[in-house]
């Protein structure tokens, strides 16, 4: 026995080329359904010095500071979709909507 056998070469090509599939895949994905779209999906797993903030304003008009460090792992630290946002309206019931912005610009309000 000198070798692998072409079974076995021939496994580990299409295990090669599903694990390339799915790394190409989940970010195209993220980047389709992201609104608003964004750029950078693919780095999506890549950490960053982007800074996200949330804040949620309630019926009266009143805003303030939301913290993410009480959501779950990875929502707490993954910051694109309506995830976060969702989670914090149905964390805080008073809000009728939750902002985010991104290095301290305006990116999106989402009702709740």
């Amino acid at each position: 026995m000198t070798g692998v056998s072409p079974l076995t070469r021939r496994a580990a090509g299409w295990l090669l080329a599903g694990v390339v599939a799915v790394e190409a895949t989940i970010p195209a994905v993220g980047l389709i359904t992201t609104d608003p779209p964004r750029r950078y999906s693919w780095s999506m797993f890549v950490a960053s010095s982007t800074e996200y903030a949330y804040t949620g304003r309630t019926a009266g008009g009143a805003s303030r500071a939301l913290d993410t460090a009480t959501l779950p792992w990875p929502q707490r630290t993954v910051h694109y979709g309506s995830t976060v946002p969702d989670l914090l309206c149905s964390a805080t019931p008073d809000l009728v909507a939750v902002s985010r912005t991104r290095d301290g610009l305006a990116e999106s309000e989402q009702p709740c």
